[in-house]
């Protein structure tokens, strides 16, 4: 099989071993990328011996005639599209598809879409603005009508996102596959080992955020529940435009000297910081335009086996389902926080929990497997 995947952050280091695992099942991969898309820059020291990446012009969507060409030249069995079902990447590709083999070549796309599509007013603040609400108005609906007429199936990465797709009225396929993670990388470690490796003090509790520092991440709440528990220090690994404030927080809270701000982590080394932790939390709270839609952060901190606290937002009940060393908060109240870390202080994974089996299906190997079983309405 002659596998295309179109993905506007295919150079990620977690795609990497997705698209190597495609590799090592048989497949035949070519990934589009583009050429820059924020801090994702191509370089030749990308490319890997088991697939190939072509980059292309991107701003919004692709470079429409660099995509077309570099589709005919790929020649593709299958084109996969990680992107949401109305996004203008996933229209581009079909419109490509169509006119180069009309619907003898299916499109899949990947969609973790779990919030409802809001239309916008239309509000006249300026010329500009009032033109892109009526493209938006206009373009949602024609996609939502001409991807359900040209899609051969949609993975959804959480259960939300097959009821939001099965609510534009599609009839297509649908599959909840769970993002692949990389579980090799993170395994259970000595708590006090890592704590000495990264310079961290080993006779107290310490709880950790990995991931975007945004304020819909709930981490206001988070620093204030830490400045509660005089016996708890913080960990914040990440980076984001909230993270100024945060800063100023927890200064004006006096707990600088309990809370560890670290920039970058290198995907390699991360699993000591999780291990170092005695807890971990995930404290998103939903708003208008944010709800979990998976975590990685959570498979991430199972697969080292550390205790879970997670909020009501979203996918992240559905995620630790299972999972016996994890609680959920109310993701709107501090005291419930407060109280869920203090329970948390006694979890640990007992040692009868099969943690292979039951992260099996968060890892790059399943997520390939089940795909490629998708791609061949295979069971």
């Amino acid at each position: 099989m002659k596998l295309l995947i179109i993905y506007h952050a295919g150079l990620a280091e977690d795609s990497k071993h997705i698209f190597e695992e495609y590799a090592r099942q048989g497949i035949d991969v070519t990934v589009i990328v583009p050429k820059k898309n924020g801090s994702l820059v191509y370089h030749k020291s990308h490319d890997k011996k088991s697939f190939v990446y072509v980059p292309l012009k991107f701003r919004a969507g692709f470079s429409f005639l660099g995509l077309l060409f570099a589709i005919k030249r790929i020649n593709p069995d299958v084109i996969h599209v990680v992107d949401e079902y109305t996004s203008l990447s996933l229209l581009q590709a079909i419109i490509c598809r169509n006119i180069l083999y009309g619907k003898k070549v299916p499109v899949f796309s990947l969609s973790f879409q779990n919030l409802p599509l809001i239309n916008p007013p239309l509000v006249f603040s300026s010329p500009l603005s009032f033109l892109r609400r009526i493209f938006h108005k206009l373009l949602i609906p024609f996609m939502i009508y001409y991807h359900k007429k040209n899609l051969a199936g949609v993975v959804c990465g959480n259960k939300d996102a097959i009821n939001i797709i099965r609510g534009f009225g599609a009839n297509i396929p649908t599959k909840l596959i769970y993002w692949g993670v990389n579980l090799k990388t993170f395994t259970p470690k000595d708590r006090n080992d890592c704590r000495e490796k990264l310079n961290l003090p080993k006779n107290v509790k310490i709880i950790g955020y990995f991931g975007k520092i945004y304020k819909e991440k709930g981490l206001e709440k988070l620093v204030r529940a830490i400045e509660r528990l005089a016996n708890w220090h913080l960990i914040l690994v990440g980076n984001g435009d909230y993270k100024g404030e945060l800063e100023n927080l927890v200064s004006s809270l006096n707990i600088k000297t309990r809370t560890y701000f670290y920039d970058f982590v290198k995907l390699s080394e991360l699993g000591d910081y999780y291990n170092a932790l005695d807890a971990y939390v995930l404290p998103t709270y939903t708003t208008k335009d944010v709800k979990e839609q998976y975590g990685r952060v959570l498979v991430e901190a199972m697969s080292c086996r550390i205790p879970i606290i997670g909020s009501t937002c979203g996918a992240i009940e559905e995620v630790l389902e299972g999972y016996p060393a994890h609680v959920i908060f109310n993701e709107y109240e501090l005291s419930d926080l407060i109280d869920k870390i203090k329970i948390a202080e006694e979890l640990s994974v007992p040692e009868s929990f099969n943690g292979k089996d039951f992260l099996r299906k968060f890892s790059v190997e399943h997520f390939v497997s089940e795909n490629i079983k998708f791609y061949k309405n295979e069971n």
